[in-house]
């Protein structure tokens, strides 16, 4: 009898471990999509037909959108549906000011956290992105960019808060690379920065950052305020 209810309880738990994936798989591709402006600001998600594209059932999408909802990047309105939450020049600048304090603290702790390998890892991506005349592999190359400063704060509470509001102004920028053509966006150059970083001079790093971050979030205000938002 024992053995069958341990039996029933392994089920369950592979059961519920199934559905986790399914969920992270759900919310990992409506994420991206979203992010990368695929599904633009304004537009309706419509669950069965996420369902159907996805592969998936209907709780994992649920689940997906509720933690979307969570990171600003959904809005549900009752009786209405889930749409992309609009871009507006407000969201952007708060949005700013909160990653000039995250992104300035992970990068102090990547300064003494970060292995060796990771500061290599760090200086070759920004050498990469220096290199490139591709707007849109540019801004790839700049979210690995901060993930990987992510990972060396070796914060994981740190590593999450700051991944949803990079991800908020990353999607400001696939935005705004689908809505005006700037031939000089590509002119991003993280190499002072990583070399501060692999350094460990944690002051230098820091400011280099927040000007970076400052710089870059300016760069939006101009383009949304051209635009009309």
């Amino acid at each position: 009898m024992l053995s069958e209810y341990v039996g029933k309880g392994a089920l369950v738990g592979t059961e519920q471990a199934g559905n986790a994936l399914l969920s992270e798989s759900a919310y990992a591709s409506l994420c991206s999509r979203l992010v990368r402006a695929e599904i633009m600001p304004g537009d309706r998600l419509v669950e069965n037909d996420l369902r159907a594209d996805l592969g998936v059932g209907l709780s994992p999408v649920r689940e997906a959108i509720r933690r979307l909802e969570f990171e600003k990047l959904v809005v549900i309105y009752p009786r209405s549906g889930t749409y992309a939450t609009e871009i507006a020049l407000k969201d952007s600048r708060s949005v700013m000011e909160l990653r000039l304090e995250l992104e300035s603290l992970a990068t102090t702790l990547a300064c003494g956290r970060g292995s060796k390998a990771e500061k290599e890892q760090l200086v070759a991506l920004a050498e990469e992105q220096a290199r490139t005349t591709d707007l849109q592999r540019c801004i790839d190359l700049d979210a690995a960019f901060h993930q990987c400063v992510y990972l060396m704060s070796r914060n994981e509470y740190l590593n999450a808060t700051a991944r949803i509001y990079f991800n908020l102004a990353l999607r400001q920028w696939y935005f705004c690379s689908k809505v005006v053509t700037t031939p000089d966006w590509t002119a991003v150059d993280h190499r002072p920065l990583a070399v501060a970083v692999a350094a460990a001079d944690e002051a230098a790093a820091a400011e280099q950052m927040r000007e970076h971050v400052r710089h870059d979030s300016q760069k939006v205000f101009e383009i949304l305020t051209n635009y009309g938002l």
